[in-house]
């Protein structure tokens, strides 16, 4: 679109300039009765309204172009501002998977286990073990969850940058 408005303002600068036009003619009849017909043209068009027309016409392609910059200004703002709240979004969900897997889930799925053990020589109650069983399926829900984020965030900062993230993490 800048491109476009360019291209107008550069056609509304032309159009002070006066227009000159050359053409030629020729026509071959029937050469037994009439002789063949030439013809040279020379035509030159002078701008003589250039307060009435070309002026606000120039006018509305600056403004337009002006109008353009501004369009793709805020766009590049906004592109450049998803682009940091999803990149965000992948590296909060990364370290909150990585004490998932590493902290939390280990520590819950350890007391399940303990919970089990102790359940079976009757030194723990039934609600207890269950309770613990529930930390583990909430815990497992949530990380699920944060990694249904973490991929769509992913998906978005493909989508934005036109980067195959998967290729080059696999490359490093």
């Amino acid at each position: 679109m800048v491109e476009r408005q360019k291209l107008q303002v550069d056609l509304a600068h032309k159009d002070f300039y006066p227009d000159f036009s050359l053409q030629y003619m020729w026509q071959r009849t029937d050469p037994t009765q009439f002789r063949a017909y030439y013809m040279l043209s020379f035509g030159v068009r002078f701008p003589i309204y250039r307060s009435a027309k070309q002026r606000p016409e120039l006018a509305q392609a600056e403004s337009e172009l002006n109008r353009s910059h501004s369009e793709l200004e805020s766009q590049s703002q906004q592109i450049a501002s998803e682009l940091r709240i999803q990149y965000d979004t992948v590296e909060k969900t990364a370290d909150l998977l990585r004490i998932y897997k590493e902290g939390l889930l280990p520590q819950a799925r350890a007391e399940f286990q303990a919970g089990v053990a102790a359940y079976q020589n009757n030194r723990q109650d039934f609600q207890a073990l269950l309770a613990s069983f529930l930390d583990v399926l909430h815990l497992d829900e949530e990380y699920w969850e944060n990694t249904s984020v973490r991929e769509t965030a992913s998906a978005r900062l493909e989508e934005l940058t036109g980067l195959s993230l998967r290729e080059e993490g696999a490359k490093q």
